[in-house]
């Protein structure tokens, strides 16, 4: 039967719709699927048509449901109750569980550009014999010291001291980059004009500075690659440009190697001590490099400069190698993730594995997959924390201010240590509600006891394995903390109850 003239367009699209859905329905049945549902639409856009109905609402509703036959296409293809038996169990899997953790820790390092924060940790130091390189800091409670007498003291120390072939100071403070439109907070270092030199590197663009320059070019400045990339744009034609400092021009002297890392990454801004010094400055914020010599020690080295800062009316002084303090921190991380996972081994013992063994004892293969599940989910969510809690603070740091912020530290030592409670409680929490012999999570929650006869709270609740191995009573009202949740292996004479469920195998 000819279709009406005004209509055969939308048998057309119909009929497109139709056809490409069909290919998601096995060959054998496909031609009989087409047929009925090609039927149907075709009687329905008839009798729109023939009663007057046909608009553009009742095109819309006829459209709508024949994009409907994809679904139902895709029904015919794949067995619609394994299909949603399979979206209900596989999240409850442990291979998912640990997919989503090892999903989650991998995109937190793409997102912060392969986490460059941790890798410079790991990379040698971009100094020339970077192991004789040491640092001296000084940590005097809420002590002042003067800028001036620190440089001065330093020069000093480069001619007196026996143990080093040369001693640079440095002292950090905050510092406005004023721009044409608009006004960046970020961290300066004043340095003493051989600082570069006792390191050992040079600049990538323009050059570093060089003993003489506190009288020849006391107005210039070195910037990082992080800033020359932020603020200037990678303007090439930087060197030589002034720019402003808290009100005050400076003269950008040279661009530092992208390598470049000091102790404090925060630093943005090498300045030379004699323009604009102040008086003085927080001991911690202050210190001394050093070039240890050939064939001496860290302590010969460390009981030389002790004698000098206590001569000088210094606080007391420490003493480490650059190697070590640039690995302080990740090492400092890496350090309480072990103790958090130690710690996490111990809850665990205590709880659940006092539930576990109460009503159920394990086999060792069952013991092995048990804890192993609960130690690698663990070690991924405390590297997720670790890379986290790193990468994130800096980065937003730079995206926001365009300077990494002092407090960017600080925050992500609080940041992994909450991230890091959170992860140990929920890794806890869901070993406790999952299966002890499949280690699927339990579902089929339901509240045991009568609430209006315990203070409006239920008794407990109880959970059950999909497969039949067992059911878990979790108490709402715990009268002591030795009160554990209760584990009951079920026997072969609950079986009946799980024939009907076919059990979903994850890859």
């Amino acid at each position: 039967m000819q279709a009406h003239l005004p209509i055969r367009g939308l048998i057309w699209q119909c009929t497109l719709l139709l056809r490409t859905a069909s290919l998601l329905v096995p060959a054998a049945q496909r031609a009989e699927w087409y047929k009925e549902w090609h039927a149907e639409v075709w009687h329905w856009l008839h009798f729109l048509s023939e009663s007057g109905r046909l608009n553009q609402q009742t095109t819309l509703d006829l459209l709508r449901h024949c994009w409907g036959a994809f679904p139902d296409a895709a029904w015919h293809r794949f067995n619609q109750k394994k299909v949603l038996r399979a979206w209900y169990e596989v999240p409850r899997s442990a291979r998912f569980c640990l997919g989503m953790c090892l999903s989650l820790l991998l995109v937190v390092v793409l997102l912060t550009g392969l986490a460059p924060t941790i890798r410079s940790s790991f990379r040698p130091l971009p100094f020339r014999q970077a192991d004789r390189l040491a640092c001296l800091s000084l940590h005097g409670s809420f002590s002042q010291l003067s800028e001036y007498s620190l440089f001065h003291d330093a020069a000093n120390w480069s001619q007196w001291a026996r143990s080093t072939e040369m001693v640079a100071a440095y002292s950090w403070r905050p510092v406005a980059l004023i721009l044409p439109d608009d006004v960046v907070r970020d961290i300066s270092a004043r340095v003493s004009p051989n600082f570069f030199q006792l390191l050992g590197n040079g600049a990538a663009l323009g050059r570093v500075f060089a003993p003489g320059d506190e009288t020849s070019c006391a107005g210039c400045v070195v910037i990082t690659h992080r800033l020359w990339q932020s603020q200037f744009h990678s303007d090439r034609e930087i060197i030589g440009k002034t720019i402003s400092l808290d009100g005050r021009p400076a003269t950008v002297l040279g661009v530092l190697p992208e390598n470049f890392v000091f102790i404090f990454p925060e630093v943005s801004i090498w300045m030379l001590p004699g323009e604009g010094a102040s008086a003085t400055n927080p001991a911690h914020r202050a210190g001394a490099v050093l070039r240890m010599g050939q064939h001496v020690s860290l302590p010969q080295t460390a009981e030389e400069f002790r004698r000098f800062a206590r001569n000088a009316g210094y606080p007391e002084p420490q003493m480490d190698t650059f190697v070590s303090r640039a690995r302080q921190g990740t090492r400092l991380y890496l350090f309480f993730c072990a103790l958090s996972l130690l710690g996490a081994i111990a809850l665990g013992s205590s709880r659940l594995g006092g539930a576990k063994t109460r009503k159920l004892t394990l086999s060792l293969h069952d013991s092995f997959h048990w804890w192993g599940f609960f130690l690698l989910k663990t070690v991924l969510l405390l590297a997720l924390c670790f890379v986290a809690s790193l990468e994130f603070p800096s980065r937003v740091s730079i995206i926001l201010s365009g300077s990494v912020h002092p407090l960017a530290g600080p925050f992500s030592t609080w940041l992994f240590l909450v991230m890091a409670m959170i992860a140990l409680s929920w890794s806890l929490y869901d070993q406790g509600r999952r299966c002890r012999l499949c280690l699927k999570r339990l579902g089929h929650a339901a509240s045991v006891g009568t609430p209006s006869y315990l203070l409006l709270e239920w008794w407990g609740t109880e959970l059950v394995c999909s497969d039949g191995h067992g059911l878990l009573h979790v108490p709402e009202m715990r009268s002591s903390w030795q009160e554990f949740d209760q584990w009951v292996s079920l026997d072969e004479s609950w079986k009946p109850l799980f024939e009907n469920e076919e059990p979903v195998h994850t890859p």
